[in-house]
């Protein structure tokens, strides 16, 4: 038996706790988390859920699920990966990305979508017996690139708002703040990413190092390409300069 503490609508404890599969009072909630991971590649973590689970089977989703009477948040978050993933988040490499708050027939509930920033291999991942069959890293973009992924992910009600800035935070660990320089010949240096406010695509802020430094854009997406030249050689776009010592 499950059982969850209630939160007011100002998320505030109310003393009062609810048994799971029952119907909650009006204007009561409980708390959801959810937990995202990057890794030093920029890659986020997937698993697949079970075959036999009764709701959402064989589809790709994240770890999450409801904390339980006396967790707070990150303790929640924590135990559900440690319980589907086999795995410990590090609690200080990770940050709550959004919270929102869902009314729903049955009761309502805060949702917490945490960030962690970790490097797990899969190998060294536990799958949850009837909970969690498989799992993969692999870069946010490529889920948007894929209509199956992105169908059976927007299954989760926060994906496609969080979407947006989880491939934002993978950018930045791809692209670092620091001196590039262009195939070409000139030096710029990356001052940050933001996102597009009409596309929400990443989107890099780069000053020239030559001239008037301009400051430009352009999309995260084509800062990594590799271009192939006239004598069929094949360089990235931009290399980052090392620092000397």
């Amino acid at each position: 038996m499950e059982i969850w503490d209630l939160y007011d609508e100002n998320r505030n404890k109310t003393g009062e706790t609810a048994i799971r599969g029952e119907k909650l009072p009006e204007g009561r909630y409980h708390l959801v988390v959810d937990a995202l991971f990057l890794n030093s590649k920029g890659e986020t973590l997937l698993q697949r859920r079970a075959r036999e689970k009764d709701i959402m089977p064989d589809i790709w989703s994240v770890t999450g699920g409801s904390a339980t009477a006396g967790e707070d948040s990150a303790t929640a978050c924590v135990r559900e990966t440690e319980e589907e993933m086999g795995f410990t988040p590090d609690r200080k490499r990770g940050r709550i990305l959004m919270t929102e708050r869902q009314e729903r027939k049955d009761g309502g509930f805060f949702r917490d979508v945490w960030l962690f920033y970790q490097d797990v291999p899969l190998e060294q991942m536990i799958w949850q017996p009837g909970e969690v069959q498989d799992g993969m890293w692999l870069l946010p973009e490529r889920i948007q690139e894929d209509p199956r992924l992105w169908k059976e992910l927007n299954v989760l009600y926060f994906w496609k708002q969080a979407s947006p800035y989880l491939c934002l935070e993978s950018m930045r660990i791809r692209i670092p703040k620091g001196v590039y320089r262009h195939y070409k010949g000139n030096r710029y240096e990356v001052l940050g990413l933001c996102l597009h406010s009409e596309t929400e695509e990443p989107m890099v802020i780069y000053k020239a190092l030559y001239g008037f430094e301009e400051i430009w854009t352009r999309p995260a997406k084509m800062w990594n390409e590799e271009i192939r030249l006239p004598d069929g050689r094949v360089v990235k776009r931009f290399q980052k300069e090392e620092l000397s010592e």
